[in-house]
């Protein structure tokens, strides 16, 4: 009698046990399409559109520098005084005149020094009138065409984004290293200079996909499910169609419908019909931006 009694209570248990289980509190999100965007990525330079190398005719000696570094000069305004050194010359003294109009950006030379012909004098530029410098890959260049948009950033800039968009694109690879040049428009010259180098990252189109974690997945043979959630906080799983893997998310191609509640993340497997807890959205979730090459 006592084995039948204690048999009972054994069977007894997990019932009793059952009826008293709380409904397990889940995580949940609202059903929203979010964006997609395919982005390709480029080491770009700041160049000037204004750009001379000054360099020697003859051999001097430099007697006078007439600017300073930083300074702006006109195009024909003198910027050193020499003395040839060259016989036939007679030695004739000669000021070197500014061939383009812009901003004193690197001086080469001190007063008395002998100068060879050839040798680098000074720089001049615009630092107003900037461009970005990329190389695309030849795989990459049927696929970046003009206007395109995208940004700039610089590490010695705290990665702020400066907005670019493609402004030319060259029509020949060069054979060394199987790049095609291409320039960006920079749209935002904030506190950029000649030489800077960075990161252009450039967009190539923008989709509107539906995406759902991983994890909230729940497969049924080979078949993915999400649990939904429906009228007194009730579950019910309903088959869905996978697309294309985006990070830790998939694409969801049929079985969503905007709005709906679907469960991201519990801590047990859900039944069909149970009860569950969750904290509603506080408003419907924000598109998120989702990068892929």
């Amino acid at each position: 009698m006592k084995a039948i009694l204690i048999l009972t209570a054994i069977w007894l248990i997990p019932l009793y046990t059952f009826g008293l289980e709380k409904s397990p509190t889940v995580e949940v999100k609202t059903v929203t399409k979010q964006t997609i965007e395919k982005k390709l990525f480029f080491p770009v330079e700041v160049l000037s559109k204004v750009h001379s190398e000054i360099t020697a005719d003859f051999n001097y000696i430099v007697q006078k520098r007439i600017v300073k570094l930083g300074q702006k000069v006109k195009r024909g305004s003198p910027l050193l005084s020499l003395r040839n050194q060259d016989f036939s010359q007679h030695y004739e003294p000669r000021v070197l005149e500014a061939p383009v109009t812009g901003v004193v950006a690197s001086i080469h030379v001190t007063n008395g020094q002998y100068i060879s012909k050839g040798e680098k004098i000074m720089t001049i530029n615009s630092p107003q009138e900037l461009y970005g410098k990329i190389e695309i890959s030849a795989v990459d260049y049927q696929r970046i065409k003009p206007n395109l948009k995208g940004f700039i950033q610089f590490s010695s800039l705290d990665g702020k984004k400066i907005p670019v968009k493609i402004k030319g694109i060259g029509t020949a690879v060069d054979p060394l290293t199987g790049t095609v040049s291409g320039e960006l428009e920079i749209l935002s010259q904030h506190k950029l200079v000649p030489g800077l180098i960075g990161l252009a990252e450039i967009t190539l189109e923008k989709q509107k996909k539906y995406l759902v974690p991983e994890k909230a997945l729940y497969y049924i043979g080979k078949d993915p499910y999400l649990a939904f959630i429906e009228n007194k906080n009730q579950i019910k799983k309903k088959k869905i169609s996978l697309g294309k893997r985006f990070g830790e998310s998939f694409e969801v191609t049929q079985g969503l419908q905007e709005n709906l509640l679907y469960v991201t993340s519990s801590p047990r497997f859900l039944k069909d019909g149970e009860t569950v807890n969750f904290t509603p959205p506080a408003s419907r979730d924000k598109n998120v931006k989702k990068d892929t090459l």
